[in-house]
């Protein structure tokens, strides 16, 4: 458990809530695999290629014939004989791997015969209509595919545009194929920004994310800042990464740039420990964790230290249905709970992992009251996506060397700031 600090003085989880005497008798490990059947890719974004997209899907049984729910590691160990005979109410004690932790949560919901987000408000209202935003933009690139279908800055305004028709109001991007292979560069990306915010109207928030697979330098940053602040952008979202405190004053220079601008930030966050120097400090606006990645127990401890700062709740939700499950739940819980993102890109975990999967309306997904998750695995799942080992990331066989560019690149990024940090 992180050192207590002065911002945690909120009510504990469980607090007030009674211990039923249940049981773990056994756990179960399923993995998965989409892959495309025509050939396509999942992504292909900046200089990779996403050729299959495996999760896993963890399985806890107990004595009382209760089923939780959760993400499981692909790669991870399945050995999971130390959680036998443990109560899934001693979830906030146990440091369990993510998946586990949110299956507890969800057996302690149905053992309470709640949802898991009125567990988590234990000291705040509940809001069970979560705003949720549309991220995609992995798909379009600067260069013609050769598949009829629009490429360049047409592609991406057809995809916010299809976005704005199905209700949301709030798309993020990625800024395309690798950068040298394109000749983009900061002012040019900021004319793709001006058509796109030309096309969708001023009334439709836009948010732009790191390169795909791939750092902007500070200078690179400075330079769109203000175009994306000029254009009204909602958020600039983690340009170089989640690096360390190394970084706070360079962020700082970045904001200054984009005064309206949020800068959003914290997917690589694998603690409270870690994300808490940003959220005192107020670098990131919106503190981005993942409850898929961390699990529901210390996502709220996160989240919690952030409101004690001002700062907002915007999970990263990028793998599956499984992720908006735990995600949506935390933000209704939560009183900082400010959106959460949903992922658009074609893949069948955001459709067919559940029988009744959350499906955003106008942009918000509406939590029933069913205990815990409120979730039911679809049937025959394996039979569905048989699981495929091996690697799922290529370089994009267009320009196979720019992967190693942008590797490069990005190590020198985080060599500029363990740098700084150990200076």
């Amino acid at each position: 458990m992180a050192t207590e600090s002065l911002s945690d003085h909120f009510t504990p989880l469980l607090s007030g809530i009674s211990r039923e005497p249940i049981q773990i008798t056994d756990v179960k490990l399923t993995r998965l695999t989409y892959q495309p059947t025509d050939g396509s890719y999942v992504h292909e974004c900046g200089p990779v290629v996403l050729t299959k997209y495996d999760i896993a899907v963890v399985e806890v049984f107990t004595d009382q014939g209760l089923v939780g729910i959760g993400p499981g590691a692909v790669n991870g160990s399945t050995d999971y004989t130390q959680l036998i005979g443990k109560n899934p109410f001693d979830v906030a004690q146990l440091a369990l791997p993510a998946g586990l932790d949110v299956a507890c949560w969800d057996l302690i919901g149905k053992a309470k015969g709640k949802p898991v987000y009125q567990l988590l408000a234990t000291d705040n209202e509940p809001n069970p209509h979560v705003h949720v935003y549309g991220s995609g933009g992995v798909h379009w690139t600067y260069y013609d595919k050769g598949d009829g279908k629009p490429s360049g800055v047409a592609a991406l305004i057809e995809e916010a545009l299809r976005y704005k028709t199905m209700g949301f109001d709030t798309f993020k991007w990625r800024p395309g194929t690798d950068w040298e292979e394109a000749g983009m560069n900061p002012a040019k990306l900021g004319e793709i920004c001006r058509q796109l915010r030309a096309a969708v109207g001023p009334n439709f928030n836009l948010g732009l994310e790191k390169k795909g697979y791939d750092s902007w330098t500070l200078e690179e940053c400075l330079e769109i800042a203000p175009i994306i602040n000029d254009l009204n952008f909602l958020f600039f979202e983690q340009p170089m990464g989640d690096e360390g405190p190394a970084q706070f004053e360079d962020y700082l220079r970045i904001k200054a740039q984009m005064p309206n601008v949020m800068l959003w930030g914290g997917e690589r966050f694998r603690s409270l420990a870690e994300a808490r120097p940003w959220l005192e400090r107020q670098i990131y606006d919106a503190v981005q964790s993942d409850a898929y990645i961390i699990g529901i127990t210390e996502n709220w401890q996160i989240a919690r230290v952030a409101a004690a700062h001002g700062v907002k709740l915007v999970p990263h939700n990028w793998s599956s249905s499984l992720g908006t499950m735990c995600n949506v739940h935390l933000v209704a819980g939560v009183p900082n709970g400010h959106m959460c993102e949903f992922f658009l890109y074609p893949n069948p975990f955001r459709d067919h992992l559940f029988k009744e999967p959350y499906r955003p309306v106008n942009g918000t997904i509406t939590l029933s009251d069913k205990p815990g998750f409120g979730m039911e695995l679809a049937d025959d799942l394996e039979k569905q996506f048989p699981y495929h080992p091996g690697p799922n990331v290529a370089a994009n066989p267009r320009f196979p060397h720019a992967w190693a560019r942008a590797q490069a690149r990005e190590e020198r990024v985080r060599r500029r700031y363990e740098a700084k940090q150990s200076s």
